[in-house]
């Protein structure tokens, strides 16, 4: 009986031996406000071997790696528009290690040393100031421009992508020069699409915006930049050309349809008011002021049947538009009263 405990009792030695042999690390990635930095990346390699993982970090900045034999990693945190930190780091045994690292931006790393140990390394290059300048600007636009205020992130997109073209003429180092030029492009592409939604001269835009289309030929918000700088060019022709572009990416627009058919209306051209704001209702049934618009102009034929249809259709779907009180007006009128 007893060498039946014994033996009962083995495998669970085995795993408590087992679950001995490694260690974990963990920690947060932040700023210097302390906030969680977007697009982080904890990268730990092997200093005896080939061996190398990627960690992300989730939206609290929080990141964890179990499993980890218990030798020295090199642990690298990066970021865009952040200096790398960099720590050889030794993983306890059955132990977690807590590394917390601050990251800085390169004008912070040039006045601030980190507190986490590790290394960020501001390179004295007379192009480095115009780096850590460029950069701080564009992500100073950045919370901006992906609320989609064009306006207020234009003037600091733009001081970014000047003071970046001026630093890549005056760096010496290399390698920064080499991981500046896609960014480079990345901020060329967000300012043309500034200066097309919110720029005084919208046409400025055009080159930037062509070469980001050379690049994704289905960026939709380069094409809707491209619609623009052709109105503001009075370019019929590349806006029809980039229209059908968007279109066939998102399907057809029943706004900028509309926005065709109210143009047309506008001039007098009825018919082709008419057919604009048909099509608006075949992409979308329920657009009221398509309802509305197409009222007038059945009003404008003549055609007291189709008016009082989509008088009452637009009353239907917005009760309280900015129509509804003229639609209800019209529809107390006798000639549209006795028509069933």
């Amino acid at each position: 009986m007893r060498r039946l405990v014994l033996a009962l009792m083995l495998p669970v030695l085995c795993l408590s031996v087992q679950a001995e042999q490694t260690g974990r690390i963990s920690g947060k990635v932040l700023n210097k406000e302390g906030k969680p930095v977007p697009g982080a990346k904890v990268n730990l390699k092997r200093t005896d071997r080939a061996w190398t993982k990627d960690l992300f970090p989730d939206k609290s900045g929080n990141f964890l790696q179990v499993g980890l034999e218990p030798k020295e990693f090199e642990m690298t945190v990066s970021a865009p528009g952040y200096v790398d930190f960099k720590e050889i780091v030794k993983i306890p045994l059955a132990d977690v290690l807590v590394k917390n690292i601050t990251l800085l931006t390169p004008a912070e790393a040039r006045t601030a040393a980190p507190a986490t140990g590790g290394t960020q390394a501001t390179p004295e290059d007379p192009g480095a100031a115009l780096d850590a300048e460029g950069r701080d600007a564009f992500n100073a636009a950045i919370p901006l421009y992906n609320e989609g205020k064009y306006e207020e992130a234009l003037p600091q997109v733009d001081k970014a992508y000047k003071t970046l073209t001026e630093a890549m003429t005056k760096l010496k180092d290399e390698t920064t020069k080499t991981e500046l030029a896609p960014e480079l492009l990345k901020i060329e592409r967000v300012l043309g699409i500034c200066i097309a939604q919110a720029g005084t001269k919208k046409e400025e835009a055009e080159p930037y915006l062509l070469k980001a289309l050379e690049r994704n030929p289905k960026d939709e918000r380069v094409i809707a930049g491209l619609i623009e700088t052709s109105k503001a060019k009075a370019d019929k022709a590349a806006e029809q050309k980039y229209t059908a572009m968007l279109e066939a990416i998102q399907g057809p627009n029943p706004d900028l349809i509309y926005n065709k058919g109210v143009e047309a209306f506008n001039a007098g051209k009825t018919r082709e008011a008419k057919t604009q704001l048909l099509k608006v209702l075949e992409v979308d049934p329920k657009y009221a002021e398509a309802h509305y618009l197409l009222a007038m102009v059945e009003f404008g034929e003549n055609n007291l049947r189709g008016t009082k249809q989509h008088l009452e259709k637009y009353i239907e779907l917005a009760p309280a538009g900015k129509n509804a009180a003229t639609a209800r007006e019209m529809l107390k009128d006798p000639s549209l009263k006795k028509i069933h």
